[in-house]
């Protein structure tokens, strides 16, 4: 079978201060492991080679496209592909990866195509109905996406295969029984980043330094988390590859693409003390020098004095915490079993090794107070004088799937529709945000947001003055040490592009204008 995998250009709200594109990892494991079993593999990483091509998108005012165009995509796709996979993880995305999804099926009718991702994952009816898809691939992909290149192969219904959605003749969605998560990660074959070009990524998750690629060293997260989707995407298994694997994989980039930093966008790595142990133990004794981070936030249960001064020396001097709120009730309402005064340890913790910490909170949540708003907000002025380095404050969205999600949809709050799908891109903005607490009106929860990073930043840089310095001479140099950093020349970057568009825009207008 040839198996044509897609990453599609990247739909960018040019309002928030983290809509950063990433290399494919879930594409480049899918890519290995398929090409393991046998098959042909295209992989087109339709961001990476358009890095630098940026489109209005005309259905919603204030996002971007940044990647190839719909033809040149066409072009990339062989006549010969039996089966199109496309990748769709973010919900904001999905009206822009609709409309790839027609355009791929309306020129490959002979083709299977097929969709996942979390947002596929999350809402396979609506994306079933929405698209001429074959099938959506729930939850982790390889071995299912195996199956169908085995079923179609040999004529076998694709309802007999685990994992999936489809349409049935008269429309009704059917949905499998689930797929059992892999539990051996070591067997997987290290991702294949050919077809990917990964020296265009310059922005990631974390701040890059030196020639950067990501991994995966964990799936899944034990933790329910009401507001979270991970839990639709992998249930709450969490499961981690040995330090061997991922020192072998390491190795491997160091030796052949001189890769010297490492960024592992996992759900929640830090979840075993012994097992981040041993992998600092391993790459302190194989892989001197080198940098790794765990980007996205992780438990702090795990993380006591030893444990930082050891991700510390094996180079991992950067760490995100995610309590999400300063008040009890509300991460009792958020399921989050967690204990302030034990995350506040870690932080201590984490500062004795002289780590930079980066924590995580989100205001609006459907019950919120003034009362748990105003708790939130001293942690934060707390966390600023302990001498955490820097906070995201991100506005509550109901994200599809989640339980909260449900809640909302049973009370009508949430009408499924493209405003809503858009509005989930909102989280990060600095200039405009959607409330989904009747208590809190979306102008209130833009300041609240504005607040608590503004006390924040005021009182770090009055209690560590230099920190003002260097995130200036960083920012004049493009130097990336904090995650802070990273944004604010994310926020440069889509200015210029701003720029370039409205340029763009006006050529096209005088030309219009001429011809008439």
């Amino acid at each position: 079978m040839h198996i044509t995998l897609i990453n599609p250009p990247s739909l960018m709200a040019t309002g928030n201060y983290s809509t950063i594109s990433h290399p494919p990892v879930g594409l480049a494991c899918l890519s290995a492991y398929l090409q393991e079993q046998g098959h042909t593999v295209t992989l087109i990483d339709a961001v990476g080679e358009g890095i630098s091509g940026y489109h209005a998108f005309a259905s919603a005012p204030g996002f971007i496209l940044q990647g190839l165009t719909h033809a040149a995509i066409l072009e990339k796709i062989p006549d010969n592909t039996d089966i199109l996979g496309i990748s769709c993880m973010f919900s904001h995305a999905w009206a822009a990866t609709r409309q790839l999804i027609r355009d791929i099926a309306g020129h490959f009718p002979r083709a299977l195509v097929v969709a996942g991702g979390e947002h596929i994952t999350a809402m396979y009816a609506l994306c079933l109905k929405e698209t001429p898809l074959s099938a959506c691939v729930l939850g982790e992909g390889e071995e299912t996406m195996a199956d169908l290149a085995h079923a179609l192969e040999h004529g076998i219904e694709l309802t007999v295969i685990p994992g999936i959605a489809c349409l049935l003749p008269d429309n009704s969605v059917v949905v499998t029984p689930p797929r059992q998560r892999i539990a051996d990660l070591d067997r997987l074959p290290f991702p294949d980043w050919q077809g990917v070009p990964l020296s265009a990524y310059t922005l990631y998750e974390g701040p890059a330094s030196g020639t950067t690629i990501p991994m995966l060293a964990t799936r899944g997260c034990p933790h329910d988390c009401t507001f979270c989707s991970a839990p639709r995407m992998w249930g709450i298994k969490w499961v981690a590859r040995s330090p061997e694997n991922i020192v072998a994989e390491m190795t491997r980039h160091v030796a052949a693409r001189q890769v010297s930093d490492f960024q592992f966008p996992d759900i929640n790595p830090f979840v075993n003390p012994s097992w981040t142990q041993d992998l600092c133990r391993k790459i302190i004794k194989e892989l001197p020098g080198i940098t790794w981070q765990m980007p996205v936030g992780t438990s702090f249960n795990a993380i006591d004095e030893e444990t930082a001064k050891l991700l510390v020396a094996s180079g991992c001097d950067q760490i995100q915490y995610a309590p999400e709120s300063g008040s009890p009730r509300v991460l009792a309402a958020m399921n989050k079993h967690i204990h302030l005064d034990r995350f506040l340890q870690a932080v201590a913790a984490a500062r004795a090794a002289d780590m930079r910490i980066s924590v995580l909170f989100i205001l609006g949540y459907p019950g919120e107070t003034p009362a748990d708003v105003r708790k939130t907000l001293h942690l934060i002025r707390k966390l600023a004088v302990m001498g955490v380095h820097e906070i995201a404050v991100s506005s509550f969205v109901p994200l599809p799937g989640t339980t909260i999600f449900k809640t909302l949809l049973e009370k009508r709050r949430i009408k499924v529709n493209d405003d809503y799908l858009l509005a989930m891109a909102s989280a990060t903005s600095l200039f405009s945000t959607r409330s989904w607490n009747p208590g809190m009106s979306d102008r209130r929860l833009l300041i609240l947001k504005w607040l608590g990073l503004l006390q924040f930043f005021l009182i770090s840089w009055m209690v560590h003055p230099r920190r003002l310095v260097r995130r200036l001479t960083n920012l004049a140099t493009g130097a990336q040490q904090t995650k802070a950093d990273r944004v604010l020349r994310e926020m440069m970057e889509k200015r210029r592009i701003l720029r370039q568009l409205k340029r763009q825009q006006n050529i096209s207008q005088r030309r219009g204008d001429r011809k008439k």
